[in-house]
């Protein structure tokens, strides 16, 4: 698999990127509402395993939450009531002093059937996905179907850089964006990607359907916390490691009846589709505070959820490979 940024040059060159025009719908989210070393999908549990996190949507989520029903009795930050889902990601983090933390994030979107056919089932309730891998070291070892990429919007970037992320100053936002399954058996809950690829996708694997498709796309505001820029090695990090392990997670949380509507999202081609539902219409402002439902275990400091995973050192922002924090490939 080439590098993220030749990845996305060549996307834009063939006019990939165009045929992906088709129906879908969007909630946005302005910000996480916690950091958390924490991953109820790969390590349930646990609290000193996983890697620090951001998550986005629905706050009742702990070490535990496996239903729809638990993310629904939360308060969630999504721009759309009825989508009480969670959606977390490794957590990419600047050099700061002597410590790293989180860069800002202006805006995290979860985009639905971008690029795809009509679905024949809506997200089923109680739906785990992963998208990615966080083992991956380098480029070739990234999952294809993810179509993981980093690139800076509005220009700026230039070649990507021995960790996989832009090798010189974005000109507005880093963002990133990575593909989840669109098949699902509704009965096992197993989920898998259609063939071929965005803009082009054929079937599904027997004994699956089609289901909407999540697509992730994250825009990173980098000019406060690195004014100066960079040229070569961008000091940047995810921690997990470099851009490569690059990965995503999602439980659904949306409502039964919108979950339903979204099916709708994908029924015709270069539309937006506003999903709504029972609890209110896309693109209403979240009318409560989100919190972490579990503040007295876990962490959202970096360098203590290192220590935590048994690390002797932090590693140095902007470095090239070493043995991934996570222990399980689909951390």
């Amino acid at each position: 698999m080439p590098s993220t940024t030749i990845f996305r040059a060549a996307l834009l060159t063939s006019g990939f990127v165009a045929q992906m025009a088709h129906a879908y719908t969007q909630v946005n989210i302005a910000s996480p509402f916690m950091y958390k070393n924490i991953d109820p999908i790969v390590f349930p549990g646990q609290y000193d395993k996983s890697h620090l996190h951001s998550f986005f949507g629905s706050d009742a989520v702990t070490i535990n939450t496996k239903t729809s029903a638990e993310l629904q009795k939360g308060c969630t930050n999504v721009e759309n009531p009825n989508d009480l889902s969670v959606y977390w990601v490794p957590t990419l983090l600047y050099q700061k002093g002597d410590s790293r933390e989180p860069v800002p994030v202006s805006r995290f979107s979860a985009y639905y059937s971008l690029g795809d056919n009509k679905a024949e089932v809506p997200i089923p309730q109680n739906l785990q996905m992963v998208a990615g891998s966080a083992t991956a070291t380098t480029a070739d070892a990234m999952p294809a179907e993810a179509h993981s990429e980093w690139f800076c919007e509005n220009g700026g970037g230039g070649e990507a850089d021995k960790n996989g992320f832009p090798g010189s100053t974005c000109s507005t936002h880093l963002q990133q964006l990575l593909y989840f399954p669109n098949c699902v058996n509704t009965e096992t809950l197993e989920t898998a990607y259609k063939a071929g690829q965005p803009g082009n996708y054929k079937a599904c694997p027997a004994g699956m359907k089609a289901m909407p498709q999540l697509r992730f796309s994250i825009r990173y505001d980098l000019r406060k916390v690195l004014p100066d820029g960079w040229s070569g090695t961008a000091p940047l990090q995810l921690a997990c490691g470099n851009a490569f392990c690059s990965h995503g997670d999602f439980i659904n949380g949306w409502t039964e009846d919108a979950a339903q509507n979204m099916v709708e999202a994908t029924s015709s081609k270069n539309k937006f589709a506003s999903v709504d539902g029972s609890l209110g219409k896309n693109g209403a402002k979240p009318t409560c505070k989100s919190a972490d439902a579990d503040p007295d275990h876990g962490t959202g400091d970096f360098e203590e959820s290192v220590a935590a995973m048994g690390k002797r050192s932090v590693p140095a922002a902007g470095w090239t490979s070493r043995s991934r924090l996570a222990r399980s490939p689909r951390a």
